[in-house]
């Protein structure tokens, strides 16, 4: 007969199914709804040869890829039980900034000013997340499961300590350049450096997030088998 902590265990492990499924949806809802704004955006760009813009809407496909799979690491690593709508209405502030970015591939200025603000807007995401995850902390309780905490931690930590205050920053500086030169960054085509060194810590950015899930696939699966074993 179960008793009534096994039952309570086994309706938490249903009720975190339930809100993977959930966030994964919306994963893919959000990030296929800016895919198809950036789609529309580019049509007449790529038409026209205009080449100039070319490397933003690379760059606005690389953002896309970049949202979507850090969410994903996100969800299979320490998405449950309760539902955080604080956590998911960040989601939907943060692709209406990156929508608004995206539809700007033409226009450096606006470009860099957006994506500042959508790099704040994740920067807050990011803080948010860190509070979740250590309000979660007794769910990790083998030692594969703190392993896996950790590295949540650390890379939590590292983003709204290093990353995205480097983001926001360059960003930042990026518009008020082309803001202060728009001779020289928009006739001398200086603007191209700047939308090249965003591609740059994109790739790297986007590569970083594939490692973070090779490096914690194990722990995952060490967790997901757990909870199967406790149900």
């Amino acid at each position: 007969m179960h008793t009534p902590t096994k039952l309570r265990r086994e309706a938490k492990i249903e009720l975190d199914k339930t809100v993977v499924g959930i966030e994964l949806t919306l994963i893919s809802i959000i990030q296929g709804l800016a895919l198809a704004v950036l789609a529309g955006v580019s049509v007449q760009p790529m038409l026209h040869l205009e080449w100039e813009t070319w490397p933003y809407i690379f760059t606005g496909l690389l953002v896309i890829l970049i949202f979507w799979s850090r969410s994903l690491i996100h969800t299979l690593s320490f998405i449950g039980w309760p539902l955080e709508f604080g956590h998911t209405f960040g989601y939907f502030g943060a692709t209406l900034i990156e929508a608004a970015a995206l539809t700007q591939v033409s226009d450096p200025q606006a470009w860099f000013a957006l994506n500042a603000c959508y790099a704040v807007a994740v920067w807050g995401l990011y803080a948010w997340d860190l509070r979740v995850v250590q309000r979660q902390s007794h769910d990790f309780g083998t030692p594969e499961e703190r392993l896996l905490y950790e590295d949540i931690v650390r890379d939590q930590r590292e983003n709204i300590v290093l990353l995205m205050p480097l983001a926001i920053a360059f960003q930042g500086a990026s518009w008020w350049l082309v803001h202060r030169y728009p001779a020289a960054m928009l006739q001398g085509r200086c603007h191209l450096v700047l939308i090249g060194l965003t591609v740059v810590f994109s790739l790297y950015y986007l590569h970083g997030g594939v490692r973070l899930l090779q490096r914690r696939r194990e722990w995952i699966l060490a967790r997901q088998t757990q909870e199967r074993r406790e149900g």
